[in-house]
């Protein structure tokens, strides 16, 4: 029996205050930001308390926002959405990728993802997303996040590194390097 503890069946992970506090250090969206995977409000409230207003959707009910909206299964913006242009979000991880690249077919024209850092690695990855799609900039948290289980109490500290993946490149531009920051 392993001594490692198990995922969240929906990979439901809280985003720390500190860490869209960090990401509003260095950057800026439009007026109104979709939260497309909100789980308990943690980052959709603190995009709020910075002024912005949020559209927060989940496909899972966690008592904050209107639930069974599968962000996947969106074929265009939603008519409430239409105005937005800015998505922010710590997503699946396990679904990440799809994430993004529904984003980008979305016409979203600035995305910003709260992922492991691991996410640059891998071949596929790099083929079905990194090649055609880079993102504009990588902020890497200097010191490590906690982010633990949605349904459990934190018991440790951060052991994972994370950081803010940002796209804000328009679609068929020129694709620039990204830039690699430490917050």
């Amino acid at each position: 029996m392993s001594d490692s503890p198990t995922r969240q069946i929906d990979d439901w992970y809280p985003t720390p205050p500190e860490a869209t506090e960090k990401l509003l250090e260095v950057e800026k969206f439009d007026a109104v930001i979709w939260e497309p995977a909100a789980g308990d409000g943690a980052l959709a409230e603190m995009l709020a308390a910075a002024g912005y207003g949020v559209i927060a959707s989940d496909l899972n009910s966690y008592g904050y926002c209107k639930s069974g909206i599968d962000f996947l299964m969106e074929t265009q913006l939603p008519e409430a959405l239409r105005p937005v242009t800015s998505l922010v979000t710590n997503p699946p991880y396990k679904l990440a990728e799809q994430f993004i690249r529904h984003a980008i077919g979305l016409g979203v024209t600035k995305h910003a993802w709260l992922l492991r850092l691991a996410f640059l690695e891998g071949a596929a990855r790099h083929k079905n997303l990194f090649k055609d799609n880079p993102p504009s900039r990588i902020h890497v948290f200097s010191k490590r996040l906690t982010i633990w289980r949605g349904d459990e109490k934190p018991t440790g500290s951060g052991t994972t590194a994370y950081a803010w993946f940002v796209w804000d490149q328009p679609i068929g531009s020129l694709k620039l390097k990204p830039r690699v920051n430490w917050i």
